[in-house]
C-alpha cells in the first residue's frame, strides 16, 4: 500500500515505498585509536560504542529484503577495526558476495590484519592521508603502508583490495595536494576522493577553503589538473551552487549506527556541533527507528522515512547557505525544524551541496 503525502493545499503525491536499498553503511565503532584535532568526534554528545555482533547478525538476517543491495561499506565516525569482530563480520559480508569497503585510518593495518583482509578478499581500502597539522596519518606513513600493502598483493596474486585515498583540504594544506599524489598515486591508488574541513571549533573556522578561497586560484581546476586520466576521483565544489544532490539519497543508501540506530546520513549519525560559514550549527543525530525493534526493510519502507528521502530528492527545503537572513534567523542554530516546517531540516547541509565529500 502507498502513502499519500500533501504538497500543498489541493496538491497531494502518491508515492508506493520501495525496498530499493542499494549501499549500506554500517558503523562498526564511533570509537578510534586516534585524536585527530579536526574530528567531529571531538563534538560529540552522544555515546560512543561498539556494534554488538548480536545486533551485526540482527542487521545480516535483514538484508534478505533487499534483492538490490550491491555495496556494504564499514565507515561512520569512528575506526571499524577497533571492533574486536570486525573479521567475523566481514566474513559473513562476503559470504553475501556483496562488495564490501572499509574506511580506516591505516594505523591498524599491522602485517597479519593486511593478511586477513587481502585473504577475505575485501574489495576495498579507503586511507586517510593529509599533510598540515589538523589531518590525520601522514602522507609519509601512508606511502609506506601503500608499499606494504603492494608487496603483500603481489606475493598473494590477488588484485584486491583496491586502494582509495581520502583527503581533506584547507587553507593550510592545499598547495601540498600535488605533492601528495605523487607521493602515493604510484603505489596502487585506483580513487581519490578530495573534502573540504567542516569545523566542529571555533578556532578552525580559518581553515575551510569554501569560506577562504585563495586570491587568483580556480581550486576545483587546480586539483583536477593533478588528477585526471590518473585516477578516478570525487571532488568537492569550493563555493556555493544552486543544484543540490544528496549521495545518500541518490545512490539509495542508509547508515546503521553502533548501536542498531538507522539515520539517512552521516550528518545525522550523531549529535554534535559544526561551524557553517562561521555560524554555530547544533547537529541533533535523527533515526528513523532501531533494527533492534524493528527490521531494516520496515524502517526503509516506513511512511516517514519515505517522505524524508522524497524531500531530499526533489529539494523541499529553504537553502539557508545563502539566505538575505541567514545571519540573525534562529532556524539555522539547529537542525530540529526550518523555516518550510521541515524537522530535521537539510536546508544548510553542506554534503548536500558537494561542499564536504564522504566515500
Amino acid at each position: 500500500m502507498g502513502y499519500k503525502f500533501a504538497l500543498s493545499p489541493g496538491i497531494t503525491v502518491d508515492i508506493e515505498p520501495q525496498y530499493d536499498l542499494k549501499k549500506l553503511y554500517i558503523e562498526l565503532s564511533s570509537e578510534c585509536n586516534l585524536k585527530c584535532p579536526m574530528c567531529f568526534r571531538n563534538a560529540f554528545k552522544s555515546e560512543f560504542g561498539t556494534m554488538e555482533y548480536s545486533t551485526f547478525e540482527k542487521l545480516l538476517s535483514d538484508l534478505d529484503d533487499f534483492p538490490q543491495l550491491e555495496h556494504v561499506l564499514f565507515g561512520g565516525i569512528g575506526e571499524p577495526l577497533v571492533n574486536p569482530n570486525f573479521f567475523k563480520m566481514a566474513e559473513k559480508i562476503k559470504e553475501r558476495d556483496l562488495l564490501l569497503s572499509v574506511s580506516t585510518n591505516g594505523t591498524l593495518l599491522i602485517r597479519q590484519t593486511l593478511e586477513k583482509i587481502i585473504d577475505l578478499r575485501i574489495d576495498e581500502l579507503i586511507i586517510s592521508a593529509e599533510t598540515g597539522d589538523y589531518g590525520h596519518p601522514s602522507v609519509r606513513f601512508v606511502k609506506k603502508l601503500l608499499q606494504r600493502i603492494e608487496t603483500m598483493k603481489e606475493k598473494r596474486d590477488t588484485g584486491k583490495p583496491a586502494i582509495s585515498i581520502e583527503t581533506i583540504l584547507t587553507t593550510q594544506n592545499y598547495k601540498d595536494f600535488p605533492a601528495t599524489l605523487s607521493e602515493l598515486i604510484p603505489h596502487g591508488v585506483r580513487r581519490v576522493i578530495v573534502s573540504n574541513i567542516l569545523p566542529v571549533f571555533e578556532a578552525h573556522t580559518h581553515l575551510p577553503l569554501y569560506v577562504h578561497p585563495p586570491e587568483g586560484i580556480d581550486l576545483r581546476k587546480f586539483i583536477s589538473e593533478y588528477i585526471v586520466d590518473r585516477v578516478k576521483s570525487e571532488l568537492p565544489h569550493f563555493e556555493l551552487k544552486t543544484e543540490r544532490h544528496c549521495n545518500f539519497v541518490e545512490k539509495k543508501a542508509t547508515v546503521v549506527r553502533w548501536d542498531g540506530e538507522v539515520a539517512p546520513c552521516y550528518r545525522f549519525l550523531h549529535s554534535s556541533t559544526e561551524y557553517v560559514y562561521g555560524l554555530p550549527k547544533e547537529i541533533h543525530a535523527h533515526s528513523f527507528g532501531n533494527i533492534m525493534e524493528s527490521s531494516l526493510g520496515e524502517i526503509w519502507t516506513s511512511r516517514e522515512y519515505t517522505w524524508f528521502r522524497f524531500k531530499v530528492k526533489n529539494n523541499l527545503f529553504p537553502s539557508c547557505t545563502d539566505c538575505d537572513f541567514r545571519d540573525g534567523c534562529f532556524f539555522v542554530q539547529d537542525t530540529e525544524n526550518d523555516c518550510w516546517g521541515n524537522s530535521p531540516s537539510c536546508a544548510d547541509c553542506l554534503w548536500w551541496r558537494n561542499i564536504i565529500v564522504c566515500p
